[in-house]
């Protein structure tokens, strides 16, 4: 059985599923096939045909992210210009993203699809010295007040009010039109001209992040696994006697990997916007230490005083897919990417053959990336120069905002001050835990998911978000009937069940199990679209997705 291929949209010539450019006429994958090509293609090793039982399989080219990509076909520059746009506009948001990605040197980061990192937490830490800069000033505004009240409550009062107003105003003004319309507007975005922090150790993390971005290990320290691809909609899963064949043949054995390879291959011929196929290890990073194998320690935490590999070798992960059964698991990751990066379906597959190969065992899981909030998209919308009615409302937004940033400037200064005390604090606390087995390694906070808004903004997103979905599982249901009737095993029991997902709403966003011939769905589609027109009546946006039940109250521990 030979391994399986995707043809080069311009040559057709056949390329491994995990190709990065065409090995016959360097067409980068995911590229226009109507350019040339470009003049120093990367190489591409070629791939063999299946090996023999027993031999090591090849590991798989290197992914689009390797360095020295172009950066334009590794990221969505839309995306990270928002998400840039948000660290320079609100606060919150900037100072979240300093404290838990770049001050967290010993924990997983989060790597969120079409998003570039790196360029989003160097606008972090210039939005940051520049916010710190704007609270100083207030705190000392603020203590000149104090000293004033004496002389005159309210003519002290009104005199900070009115100087804190100019100063938040100034400082609008220059992130609005001096940085957001200036560097982060389309015709004029450069990510690798984002600010360089000032300090050498913030330019070593920066570039370690990156670095270690877009590898093929998540590890999450919440309950879900799937941290940065966002909201889960739909999970289900079902086991299959394989070992009952078709009638009046008998079962042609297989792998799961020649299971897995299939799968990919045939998802990775979608004809959809954005398609990548790879292969993921999901893991807890509390298992880390004591709760996995020594293999899969020694590969995922070589170092325990630092951070988990971004990147295991092909060998665990087949392994690992092939016992099935461990605490760290191998997923086929299949992500569909549209609307310039904004709305994002992973659709995250996991096969596994369990009682002496006679029984297949397939869970799917569906997350989805809602559109970042419509003020971040403030880019979009600014002019080179503020017209009055600009340069009024944020004039008049600054005036509301003074009081309180005037009065919260000495617990941010003082936060400031005694940031270095706190850092080498919570390390110590880290490096005790670490000591104890206690401590997680994995990321919790992901700057893509933090900024959506759970909220679609054209109807045709909440359509397209269907299409992705629906033509993902339905590719990878009618992949699953052809692999096994190529084999001579049975699928009757597998074509009532795929029947029974389509006619169920299995694509509503509600949670879904299936367990055994047992399917319970957690909405159905009409309430999906019964709901976006009651929003869209309102003038309101419609939900990304449908509300999910309660939890268990002890489910994320």
């Amino acid at each position: 059985m030979t391994t399986p291929t995707l043809k080069c949209p311009r040559c057709q010539a056949d390329n491994d599923r995990s190709y990065t450019a065409c090995a016959n006429c360097g067409l980068l994958r995911g590229a226009d096939p109507t350019k040339s090509p470009d003049p120093a293609p990367p190489t591409v090793p070629a791939v063999p045909t299946q090996p023999p039982a027993g031999a090591r399989r090849a590991a798989p080219a290197p992914p689009a992210h390797a360095p020295g990509a172009d950066r334009s076909t590794r990221f969505a520059p839309d995306i990270t210009r928002y998400l840039c746009t948000a660290v320079h506009t609100d606060t919150k948001f900037a100072r979240k993203a300093v404290e838990q990605i770049v001050e967290e040197p010993r924990r997983a980061v989060a790597s969120s699809p079409g998003v570039d990192l790196g360029c989003v937490l160097r606008h972090a830490l210039a939005a940051r010295r520049r916010q710190v800069g704007r609270d100083v000033l207030l705190a000392v505004l603020l203590l000149i007040v104090v000293i004033m009240l004496p002389n005159g409550f309210g003519s002290a009062v009104v005199l900070g009010w009115l100087v804190a107003w100019i100063i938040v105003a100034v400082e609008s003004l220059l992130v609005h039109y001096g940085v957001v319309a200036k560097q982060l507007s389309r015709a004029n975005f450069a990510p690798d001209k984002a600010p360089d922090p000032v300090s050498s150790e913030a330019r070593r993390r920066i570039q370690e992040i990156e670095r270690r971005d877009r590898g093929n290990v998540v590890v999450s320290s919440m309950y879900a696994p799937f941290v940065g691809y966002g909201e889960t909609t739909s999970t289900w899963s079902f086991a299959l006697d394989t070992a009952r064949p078709e009638e009046g043949k008998q079962v042609v054995p297989f792998t799961v990997h020649e299971l897995n390879d299939h799968l990919a291959a045939r998802v990775g011929d979608l004809k959809l916007p954005g398609v990548h196929v790879e292969d993921l290890l999901l893991v807890n990073g509390k298992d880390l230490q004591y709760e996995v194998d020594g293999r899969t320690r020694s590969e995922l935490l070589p170092n325990p005083a630092g951070p988990p590999s971004a990147r295991v070798s092909p060998e665990l992960l087949d392994a690992l897919r092939e016992d099935g059964k461990g605490r760290a698991r191998p997923y086929l990751a299949i992500r569909v990417t549209g609307w310039s990066g904004e709305l994002a379906i992973t659709f995250f597959l996991r096969c596994a053959l369990l009682s002496d190969r006679k029984m297949l065992f397939i869970e799917g899981s569906s997350s989805l990336l809602a559109p970042v909030r419509e003020r971040y998209r403030i880019a979009d919308q600014l002019l080179d120069t503020p017209t009055f009615r600009q340069f009024s409302t944020l004039v008049a937004q600054a005036g509301l905002r003074a009081p309180l940033l005037l009065v919260g400037s000495p617990f941010s200064v003082a936060a400031g001050l005694f940031a270095p005390f706190n850092q080498h604090g919570k390390q110590r606390r880290q490096a005790q835990e670490i000591r104890h087995r206690t401590f997680n390694y994995g990321a919790s906070f992901s700057i893509r998911d933090a900024a959506s808004d759970k909220l679609y903004y054209r109807y045709f997103q909440q359509l397209d978000r269907e299409l992705y979905a629906k033509t993902v599982e339905h590719r990878v249901l009618d992949a699953l009937v052809e692999f096994l009737e190529d084999h001579d095993i049975d699928t009757n029991e597998l074509i009532q069940r795929q029947t029974t997902i389509y006619n169920t709403g299995l694509y509503a966003g509600g949670d879904v199990t299936l367990n055994g011939s047992a399917v319970g769905v957690g909405g159905s589609i009409a309430g999906v679209f019964k709901r976006g027109q009651a929003a869209g009546a309102a003038g309101q946006p419609a939900p990304a997705t449908p509300p999910a039940p309660a939890a268990p109250a002890n489910r994320g521990r």
